[in-house]
């Protein structure tokens, strides 16, 4: 185990360039105007379309950086040169959803000013994202407990974030429902994956609790709400089916713990519905 002063802490460089890169590469997009694409596929019996644009090629290449990224930095922690060191892909959920969220939001930060802005907020918490990530590496160094805290934390408004930022496309529940499945499955695994239940195992349960919360995208769709109200029940879904997840994961789950979710639940979504109507 690490003493607290003899924690390792992330190459300062090899953070700048990932920040660097992940800064630059959006102001680079914004000069350089790409000719759109429109593809059409047949989906469920009638067609889908998307258009491809610049907004695509950042979501795409934000993503691939912040993971790239993170790789470099976590390289140099002690415990990634032992032998049986942890995967990388298993340090990514955060860090490319963090990319591609900002991705997905800055285009809409119209203002000068507020996309200058919001460019420097991505930076600033895509560092803090990788200083946890780098923080709960080794499960017996000293500041394990609070980066897995703070990365706990991080998933949980991503969720939020991504939630409600799917819900308020108001476009078609095949679409939106992929999507919710889509960031329930990354971040369920990022949050059940601390167990050890292994990574079969965790990884099955995720993709239960994707099928249910993205399910439940679909259902939503047919319910007139703002996309606030949306993103916080999909979120309050998501919590429990995790949280349930885990607890059976770590062998206790039983009424005691079932009786706490309900109340959290009923009082939950009594705010959400009281605050919404």
């Amino acid at each position: 185990m690490f003493e607290p002063e003899t924690l390792p802490t992330p190459d300062r460089d090899r953070l700048s360039v990932l920040v660097g890169f992940i800064l630059l590469t959006p102001v680079l997009l914004r000069f350089v105007e790409l000719p759109p694409r429109t593809f059409t596929l047949m989906a469920l019996g009638s067609p889908l379309s998307f258009t491809l644009t610049g907004h695509w090629v950042l979501a795409t290449v934000l993503p691939a950086l912040a993971c790239s990224g993170t790789n470099a930095v976590l390289r140099l922690h002690p415990r990634m040169q032992q032998p049986h060191r942890p995967p990388f892909y298993l340090f990514w959920p955060l860090p490319g959803l963090t990319a591609l969220l900002g991705a997905v939001l800055l285009p809409r930060l119209s203002p000068w000013p507020l996309w200058w802005g919001g460019l420097l907020l991505l930076g600033a918490f895509l560092t803090l994202v990788v200083i946890a990530e780098f923080g709960a590496v080794d499960p017996d160094s000293f500041g394990f407990p609070r980066a897995r805290l703070a990365l706990n934390a991080i998933a949980y408004g991503l969720a939020f974030i991504g939630f409600t930022l799917i819900y308020a496309a108001r476009v078609r529940s095949l679409v939106t429902a992929t999507a919710t499945l889509g960031v329930s499955l990354v971040l369920a695994f990022e949050l059940l994956n601390t167990t050890e239940a292994g990574q079969r195992r965790s990884g099955l349960y995720a993709l239960l609790v994707a099928l249910l919360v993205g399910e439940s995208a679909w259902a939503l769709n047919y319910w007139t709400i703002s996309p606030w109200t949306g993103g916080l029940l999909l979120l309050l879904l998501f919590y429990l089916s995790v949280g349930i997840a885990q607890q059976h994961l770590l062998e206790r789950l039983n009424r005691r713990v079932l009786a706490e979710f309900a109340v959290v639940a009923l009082v939950a979504l009594a705010l959400i519905l009281g605050f919404s109507l």
